[in-house]
């Protein structure tokens, strides 16, 4: 199993210990990414908490994982609130790049569309 994920490695020296979720490593992957933003948000770092979330959440949904790319989405938007966002041109492009990567049954669309709307 490769510990390398290149194409999140560039937001932070965390993330060179990540399971490839393009090599099926999704729940370990998840759970990390989690883990990992839970520490940022604790240490205030929400910008790299944000970017972490959304490029993890990102690469989930379009790996077919919809309940965990469902959550961290939730997450973000959760993150998003705590650290009083404001809901600029960069954070509403990463919100529609998010909502267009949803399968479209996906039960957790919802409750991310209803963070939307908040």
């Amino acid at each position: 199993m490769s510990y390398t994920n290149h194409k999140l490695h560039a937001s932070s020296p965390h993330l060179t210990r990540l399971p490839r979720i393009e090599d099926g490593d999704y729940y370990e992957a998840h759970q990390q990414i989690r883990t990992i933003a839970n520490r940022y948000v604790r240490s205030q770092d929400y910008t790299s908490a944000v970017d972490l979330l959304g490029t993890g959440a990102g690469m989930l949904l379009k790996a077919g994982q919809g309940g965990s790319g469902a959550d961290l989405c939730v997450y973000l938007m959760e993150v998003y609130n705590k650290a009083e966002m404001k809901p600029d041109v960069a954070n509403k492009a990463r919100l529609v790049s998010l909502l267009r990567s949803f399968p479209e049954n996906e039960p957790g669309k919802k409750k991310f569309v209803g963070g939307i709307t908040e």
